[in-house]
């Protein structure tokens, strides 16, 4: 997780990246995002020390697997935010210049980075060894990461028009050809 947040941080070069100023187009997600990073961050610990959320011994392969799959979350999210370059915002924002980005992993999905948090948050809930945070930090994350999608697209499109109405219909939202 030190990782993640060390990389987060250093890919947030441009001003808007930054900043926590929501667009009128936010509904809240930019919020719940922070909200479930920092529980995220808290829960595991708070779990252990109160003795709650069945705890389970993480064997050595589940153990790697787990970190393989937050290690491939990081990369993916890496990714996607350097392939946005200065069009990426912490927030629900877009500027005069917008365009659509269609190369990297942009090509097959359209919410990479969302999709690398979730890959990250579900290896670290398995690393938890709590069995309540294993299953609802996906199930959380997920939720939440879907609501974003919701609120961000409806702003895309609306801002972007047709050209994000073209790509919509190539790609899918975080699952080549599922979903």
């Amino acid at each position: 997780m030190v990782a993640f947040l060390v990389i987060e941080r250093a890919l947030r070069t441009d001003a808007s990246a930054k900043t926590l100023q929501r667009g009128s187009h936010d509904r809240g997600s930019t919020l719940l995002i922070g909200a479930a990073f920092g529980s995220g961050l808290i829960l595991p610990a708070l779990a252990r020390v109160l003795s709650i959320g069945v705890p389970f011994r993480v064997d050595p392969v589940e153990g790697f697997l787990a970190i393989a799959v937050m290690a491939i979350g990081i990369a993916l999210r890496a990714w996607a935010v350097t392939t946005l370059g200065r069009f990426y915002t912490r927030t629900l924002l877009t500027t005069e210049e917008q365009k659509v980005i269609t190369s990297g992993p942009y090509a097959k999905i359209r919410h990479p980075g969302y999709l690398g948090d979730i890959l990250l948050w579900s290896g670290f809930g398995v690393l938890s060894g709590s069995m309540v945070i294993a299953i609802l930090f996906p199930v959380v994350f997920v939720a939440i990461y879907l609501y974003r999608i919701g609120v961000e697209e409806k702003m895309l499109a609306k801002t972007l028009g047709e050209d994000y109405a073209r790509y919509q219909r190539r790609t899918r939202r975080l699952i080549p050809l599922v979903y």
